[in-house]
């Protein structure tokens, strides 16, 4: 899943007509919906606020706000998804300068609003890891340590004792070479139990 970091804002002018763009990560639907709350009250003397939202589960919900239909919410809801975003939502409020855009102007001008906000938000990759937990001993972990960052798995949680327990996350798809390592430098002494999952964020 790509979805974006923080809060964003941009402006632009077209025609007199200001449109103020505004990105940020949300939740769930209700999160949505209180931060376009939010943004309406900020600008409640504006035209119009439109908005677009897409959710993990598969949620979209847009609005044109006043604005013709099909003008706002959808373009700028096809902007979040052709940039492959999820979890995110796109505001763009409008004040009226006085000339009349046309249906195709409004278009491009919600358009160019959201992509603007989104193209200079953070955008980072949240990936559930699968987390085993394990135990070595101090033998066998001065040998895992390294092998184990070098294939690029997640050591946390790491607790000596009289020996040493930690709990390894793997990306997807890479939980069987996972096995094969610590069964390997372990000549079959650890196994690996199932944590459940974890979420990490990488940005791109």
């Amino acid at each position: 899943m790509i979805t974006i970091v923080g809060e964003v804002e941009t402006t632009t002018v077209i025609k007199k007509s200001r449109f103020i763009g505004f990105a940020c990560a949300v939740n769930d639907e209700a999160h949505a919906q209180e931060i376009i709350s939010a943004r309406k009250k900020q600008h409640y003397d504006a035209s119009h606020n439109c908005f677009a939202f897409v959710l993990e589960n598969g949620v979209m919900r847009y609005s044109d706000d006043g604005e013709p239909q099909g003008t706002a919410g959808l373009p700028m809801l096809d902007v979040i998804r052709k940039k492959g975003l999820t979890d995110v939502l796109v505001v763009s409020t409008r004040y009226f300068g006085g000339t009349l855009l046309g249906a195709g102007g409004l278009v491009r001008a919600y358009t160019g609003s959201a992509a603007s906000a989104l193209d200079v938000a953070q955008k980072i990759e949240v990936i559930t890891c699968n987390v085993f937990k394990t135990t070595f001993s101090y033998t066998d972990w001065s040998k895992a340590q390294k092998r184990l960052e070098e294939r690029g798995f997640m050591v946390g949680n790491l607790d000596f004792s009289d020996t040493v327990q930690a709990s390894l996350s793997a990306m997807p798809g890479s939980e069987s070479e996972l096995e094969k390592l610590v069964t390997s430098v372990s000549l079959g002494k650890s196994t690996l139990s199932p944590q459940g999952t974890q979420k990490i964020e990488r940005k791109i």
